[in-house]
């Protein structure tokens, strides 16, 4: 085998000698292989060993091999370094591995990073090749924050001693809330699983996160229903559901998000922070303060995006209009139609049936918690939405026994 005259250009330029070029074309090695070892810092004592292997065993499959692993478009040279923290993603974002393109231009799996092999492609499903539909600034620290966060129900409670009989009502009470909590959880892990299909996978940082939200979903799920299960008062009536139009219904990535992950989850936060106001035994306790650790993260994740949206979509702040008008429509129908639930959190603030009147009071004092608290969240991302807010939603504050639905032409109006 003669050397072309490309790779001979490429060995000599190497340093490799003579001696060592004349017993490659001796050999069985062909003209890729060697153009592919030129391309490498392998020495040439290595390359020699790699003739004796050729000469001992040439039927052997891997004597053929291109060698194309060092043949790589891709950057080399790259050393990260970990922080104190450990190996983040945030130390492997570096140089070209750190660059995040505005545009994805991959239809199928090729990693950001790397150049797809030529030839023919199969696409994969993505539909999301632009990052201002779904990138949240910080979304690698939220993933590993997740990671280092996460909790195990089973062991993590004191399922022996930390609960305590409770009078029928309240124990019901409890349950039905852990009921439609533990329900939204499942139906979140759907929605959540079915929109990571879309998203491209240069922007693996935020399939990362939120794969973590669908684990803490399924998690919230699991904690709830043992819960409910564990304490004599089983599980309660199922949610109204009124609040899933607003997670199915969103054709775009920032519609869904910003009804589940904005205006969904600050209410949900502050419900669960607010539990120690009303919480009967020291497990419920320690319960909503872990549900609230992961509440807060999905909800940070959210902000980061509906701020990002805003600044780098086209019309973005317009469209987040109208998704925060569809979101707010839907969580106001479920506070004013799950009965259920509002008598819970009536029997659960005021401490008993008998006090019905003092937690009618309370539930007041929480809608208004949790307006205030989501205009405030919305705010600390440039969001002013106190002058568009739902007319529902801010009247829940008013009147938290309101029952009646609110007009999807109420909505379209705004």
């Amino acid at each position: 085998m003669e050397l072309s005259r490309e790779t001979q250009a490429r060995v000599r330029q190497r340093g490799w000698s003579d001696e060592l070029i004349a017993r490659i074309e001796a050999s069985t090695a062909t003209d890729v292989q060697v153009k592919n070892l030129s391309r490498s810092t392998i020495t040439p004592d290595r390359i020699a060993g790699w003739l004796d292997f050729l000469e001992r065993d040439p039927d052997n499959p891997f004597a053929k091999a291109p060698l194309d692993i060092l043949n790589t478009p891709a950057e080399t040279g790259v050393r990260a370094t970990p922080s104190a923290e450990g190996m983040l993603l945030s130390d492997i974002n570096i140089k070209s591995y750190g660059v995040v393109p505005d545009h994805w231009s991959s239809e199928n799996d090729t990693p950001r990073g790397t150049e797809a092999l030529p030839g023919p492609i199969l696409p994969a499903s993505y539909s999301i090749f632009d990052k201002s539909e779904v990138w949240a600034e910080g979304a690698d620290v939220l993933y590993e924050d997740a990671i280092r966060d996460r909790w195990v129900p089973a062991t993590d409670l004191d399922w022996e001693g930390g609960l305590a009989d409770l009078p029928e009502e309240m124990e019901k009470a409890v349950c039905q809330i852990c009921t439609s909590y533990s329900n939204n959880g499942l139906v979140e892990q759907k929605i959540i699983s079915r929109w990571l299909e879309e998203i491209s996978y240069g922007y693996h940082e935020v399939k990362l996160f939120l794969a973590t939200q669908v684990y803490d979903a399924g998690r919230k799920v699991e904690v709830l229903r043992k819960r409910a299960l564990s304490n004599g008062g089983g599980l309660g009536q199922a949610p109204i559901g009124q609040i899933y139009r607003g997670w199915y219904g969103g054709l775009r990535f920032t519609d869904m998000l910003t009804a589940l992950n904005v205006v969904y989850k600050s209410y949900e936060l502050t419900m669960f922070e607010s539990a120690s106001e009303w919480v009967q035994t020291d497990l419920e306790r320690r319960m909503f303060e872990l549900l609230a650790q992961d509440s807060r993260r999905h909800l940070e994740f959210g902000l980061r995006h509906t701020e990002w949206f805003g600044r780098y979509h086209p019309d973005g702040d317009r469209k987040l209009m109208t998704y925060f008008s569809r979101g707010e429509a839907a969580l106001v129908n479920e506070l004013r139609l799950s009965g259920a639930d509002r008598e819970a959190l009536v029997v659960l603030l005021g401490g008993g049936v008998e006090a019905a009147a003092a937690g009618v009071e309370k539930l007041k004092t929480l809608r208004e918690r949790q307006l205030s608290d989501y205009l405030e969240r919305l705010a600390s991302v440039g969001v002013d939405r106190l002058p568009r807010v739902h007319p529902a939603l801010a009247a829940q504050a008013e009147d938290p026994m309101s029952t009646d639905k609110v007009a999807v032409r109420e909505m379209r109006r705004r």
